[in-house]
């Protein structure tokens, strides 16, 4: 039935455009394409298999918004909530204003940042770059911390809540809720669910997502004895040269819930899976169907949407740390209206489509991930073997 499939991503591979990927593709609960195409390791002739981990990247993000929305399920906050109310560093924000002569002023936010606007990526809470003058402020604090000006008392880098709170003490990029600016917002809810649950992020995602959906190899460290698993990313457009890497092997400081999970075909194809169920898999609710409603509906604004303008973004609105399809004609994509899901920055996507009882894992080892490349290919030979 996915003939079209296989040959895609064996053309992917054969051609030289990607070292490797593993998909999994299910609907009506049937595993109706399953393939591991390339290597690992291409040094060391490792294939990509039914073992491999792949760093995921801002596929993190989806798992973390779960998350701290089973945390809204239990009325622990509202989505209009002030950060501030959690993270004490995000009171009385300051916007970065870059002036005509090149100097950059801080003035006073007109309004706090709230969690609808972290979820919805409208917060202007930057990664650190050269994109914007708060990009830039955020980028130079970031090498003091990391030159251990600010380690914690134990001689440690600040953690993950600790962190964070720094963050919203630096000046946001806009005026929250202006406009939509992909960032460091997902993060700033996985401090949040430290602060509510009393847990580091690590562990109550184990507790509460990935033991419940037996995502084994889900984590934020891969440990000793599996990291020989871990897929090596490759610079696809520099002949293919492997990027030196260390992964965590225990607990890290700092867990990214913007970006900082490891995981598998299949333990993500199982979180895949019970988003499409409406948040229970096997017996095991995670959510409820509501709350999956919620996420997967598209929350910006006309002014947000007009900056919502990636070329992976063509036909999408927004929802809660979410793509979600609007207008398949406008992405020329022959899917569905509805269908949802994430990216991360090494070339892995997913989606969920309920209106095909569908979804979709696909993990690479892209540098840069270069999305726009492959994922409508892949789009348009799924749905058109359906």
């Amino acid at each position: 039935m996915m003939k079209l499939v296989q040959n895609t991503l064996s053309r992917f591979v054969d051609a030289g455009q990607i070292a490797g990927c593993s998909v999994k593709i299910l609907k009506d609960d049937e595993v109706r394409f399953e393939g591991y195409f390339g290597y690992a390791n291409i040094e060391k002739q490792q294939k990509i298999s039914i073992s491999t981990i792949f760093p995921i990247a801002s596929m993190s993000k989806v798992i973390t918004v779960a998350g701290i929305m089973q945390l809204y399920e239990q009325g622990l906050f509202k989505l209009w909530d002030p950060v501030s109310e959690y993270l004490p560093g995000f009171k009385n924000p300051k916007v970065a204003v870059e002036k005509p002569d090149g100097t950059v002023e801080l003035v006073p936010a007109r309004g706090e940042v709230t969690m609808r606007q972290l979820f919805t990526m409208t917060s202007g809470v930057p990664y650190p770059g050269d994109d914007t003058a708060a990009a830039r402020i955020r980028r130079d604090k970031e090498k003091e911390w990391h030159a251990g000006l600010i380690a914690g008392k134990d001689g440690k880098l600040p953690g993950t809540t600790e962190i964070c709170n720094l963050v919203g003490e630096l000046p946001l990029a806009f005026e929250p809720g202006e406009r939509w600016m992909y960032g460091f917002s997902i993060d700033v809810l996985g401090a949040v669910i430290e602060v509510l649950s009393g847990q580091t992020l690590g562990d109550y995602l184990k507790e509460h997502i990935f033991e419940p959906l037996g995502m084994k190899d889900t984590g934020f460290f891969v440990p000793a004895e599996k990291q020989d698993r871990i897929a090596t990313l490759y610079h696809i457009l520099d002949g293919m040269k492997p990027e030196t890497r260390e992964y965590p092997s225990q607990k890290p400081m700092f867990e990214s819930g913007g970006g900082g999970l490891f995981s598998t075909l299949q333990d993500y194809s199982r979180f895949a899976q019970m988003l499409l169920h409406g948040g229970t898999l096997n017996g095991a609710r995670i959510l409820g169907r509501k709350t999956i409603d919620l996420i997967a509906t598209d929350h910006l604004t006309p002014a947000q949407q007009a900056t919502h303008n990636w070329d992976t973004q063509r036909g999408y609105g927004y929802g809660l740390g979410v793509r979600v399809m609007n207008q398949p004609e406008a992405a020329d994509i022959n899917g569905s209206v509805g269908e949802w899901g994430w990216d991360g920055a090494f070339g892995n996507w997913f989606c969920v489509d309920p209106k095909e009882h569908l979804t979709c894992v696909y993990l690479t080892t892209n540098l840069p991930g270069d999305h726009y490349r492959f994922i409508p290919k892949l789009m348009a030979s799924m749905y058109a073997s359906l």
